[in-house]
């Protein structure tokens, strides 16, 4: 492995975390097809969400029990399948306001990408091949190169951008601003200098002067009254632009039970509350969104806190909790705890192979015995038997082995 993300990557192990390289995570993975990630690829990302469905699932368990590690993973295949990804933790971001959510996602986003995107796909249906255009020009000076009458044409490409404007499953403004974009990105109709930036960043949320706006006939600001409306519509305009849709993860949403270091609750009872009221209706609205899979992760103590956790919001905890129980666990359950896939797959002689993994990928020397492996998955502690596993294996690595 490259040195330059060797000592990072195993870092994060010694940590007891995931590394962020991608290959390196892939490595070092364990009971692939076992994994909730897998399962969540083939049932969902490859499926029910390409074809137009929307999901929202929960992930718990211990620390170190794999959850940042499978979501990791769930969004490399997010991004192979063309899905716009989106990670973040909730301790970084306030989860209270969905205009939050819906800013932090759309931040994240090429705006650019998708006004050429759809602009490539009005030039095919207007008999044109993108390809074949010169690049150095927009497409309404290139076609009147070829012969065609400029008012005819602007007329043209205006009608096609005005079927945005008139598709019920958008926003009237997010579609006024995004053909706009695609008007100017054409040739037909320029933007002043800076509206274009204008419209990028009120696509995205931030809020603007009303001075900026007017003259784009925009007469509204994304605020939580309407982001839900407003990521309902980005959701269809991905799929317009050729995209399945969005895969949208936050992680540490134990953060909603922390204190911070001075004491104080990260996020209080009405901020809490706030927050799985936001989820219920996320969970409520999914039949409204095309196209997205949102996960939410976080410890066990999510469930077992019965003060502040799930439990005490009774609307949301009505809707994903778990009535049918069995001995194996249930993949297609809105909630899943990781735990019951360590479990099932984590023993000293998978500990054995994950080993040979760590030792392969960054030429160390461990040398754990099975024994000792195996006190380490029967041990009982806060944190799971993986991380403790992943730590000593990670230690050894210092030492040069035994």
């Amino acid at each position: 492995m490259e040195p330059a993300f060797r000592e990072p990557a195993l870092e994060s192990l010694r940590r007891g975390e995931p590394p962020l390289d991608p290959q390196a995570l892939e490595a070092i993975t364990l009971g692939e097809r076992e994994g909730i990630w897998h399962f969540w690829r083939d049932y969902y990302l490859h499926d029910y969400i390409a074809g137009g469905g929307s999901k929202v699932k929960f992930l718990t368990g211990k620390p170190g029990s794999g959850k940042t590690h499978a979501l990791l993973l769930l969004l490399e295949e997010a991004r192979r399948l063309g899905y716009v990804t989106f990670f973040a933790g909730a301790r970084h971001m306030r989860l209270n306001k969905f205009d939050s959510l819906y800013q932090a996602v759309l931040e994240t986003v090429d705006v650019e990408s998708l006004v050429s995107s759809y602009c490539a796909n009005v030039i095919r249906r207007l008999g044109y091949d993108p390809a074949q255009l010169d690049p150095g020009r927009d497409f309404f000076t290139r076609a009147q190169a070829l012969g065609r009458a400029p008012d005819s044409l602007r007329r043209e490409i205006q009608e096609k951008l005005d079927e945005l404007y008139l598709d019920r499953k958008l926003n009237h403004n997010f579609a006024l601003a995004f053909t706009q974009l695609c008007a100017d990105h054409l040739g037909s109709r320029r933007l002043a200098d800076g509206q274009r930036d204008t419209l990028g960043e009120w696509l995205q949320g931030r809020p603007l002067p009303a001075k900026f706006l007017k003259p784009l006939k925009i007469f509204t600001r994304i605020n939580k009254y309407n982001a839900r409306h407003m990521m309902a519509s980005f959701l269809h305009l991905l799929r317009l632009c050729g995209r399945p849709g969005l895969c949208a993860v936050v992680d540490d949403l134990n953060a909603l039970l922390e204190r911070g270091p001075e004491g104080r609750a990260l996020y209080g009872r009405a901020a809490r509350n706030e927050v799985y009221e936001s989820l219920r209706q996320l969970v409520d609205d999914f039949a409204g969104f095309e196209g997205a899979f949102f996960v939410f992760a976080g410890h066990t103590e999510l469930i077992h806190d019965e003060k502040g956790g799930f439990k005490s919001y009774e609307a949301l905890w009505m809707r994903i909790q778990n009535e049918v129980k069995g001995d194996r666990p249930n993949k297609f359950a809105d909630l899943f705890n990781q735990d019951h896939t360590v479990k099932e797959i984590f023993t000293a002689e998978t500990c054995l192979e994950l080993q040979q993994k760590i030792n392969d990928l960054f030429g160390c020397n461990s040398s754990i015995r099975q024994e000792d492996f195996h006190c380490l998955v029967e041990s009982v502690s806060m944190f799971s038997p993986v991380r403790r596993v992943i730590e000593a294996i990670a230690s050894q690595c210092d030492t040069g082995g035994n």
